[in-house]
């Protein structure tokens, strides 16, 4: 797809009245001008790059979907249903958790609130790294475990 970018018409300037309370009216020259935009489609080949990270992505899903079925299919048929409500449940509990965090999110002091708290929880968690010797060893020798198992060495 190719965006254009066209200008109708050149710039042209209109006077604003600003009003504030109080005080006398004000003639502001404004400039306005018109920016029409359109996406085309182009008959150009698609990039290596973009087609190799396509097949890429299909050969992942292929895999995964494969992965998916040998699971299926080990698994006995009177487990099956279960498997499946087990499923629905997840989906329907992941729905109603991100509906109730947007609910409590849009309460205005709630929100501020518990923005509060998770700052005085990371502060102090932060302070008992930083002020406990034995603390800092631990979270050291985590991290260090950590990165050894992410980098393989």
């Amino acid at each position: 797809m190719a965006l254009t970018l066209r200008c109708h018409a050149p710039l042209s300037v209109a006077k604003r009245t600003v009003r504030r309370a109080g005080r006398p009216a004000v003639h502001v020259l404004t400039r306005k001008q018109v920016v029409r935009a359109s996406a085309e489609p182009t008959s150009e080949p698609t990039s290596a790059a973009a087609n190799e990270s396509l097949q890429k992505v299909r050969a992942t899903a292929t895999e995964a979907w494969t992965w998916l079925k040998t699971k299926w299919e080990a698994t006995e048929d009177s487990e099956k249903p279960a498997v499946v409500v087990i499923l629905v449940g997840v989906i329907v509990a992941q729905i109603a958790i991100g509906a109730t965090i947007d609910v409590v999110d849009r309460i205005p002091v709630v929100s501020t609130l518990l923005q509060l708290v998770g700052l005085v929880v990371t502060s102090l968690f932060i302070f008992k790294i930083s002020t406990d010797p034995q603390e800092r060893e631990t979270v050291k020798t985590s991290m260090v475990g950590f990165l050894e198992k992410v980098t393989g060495k």
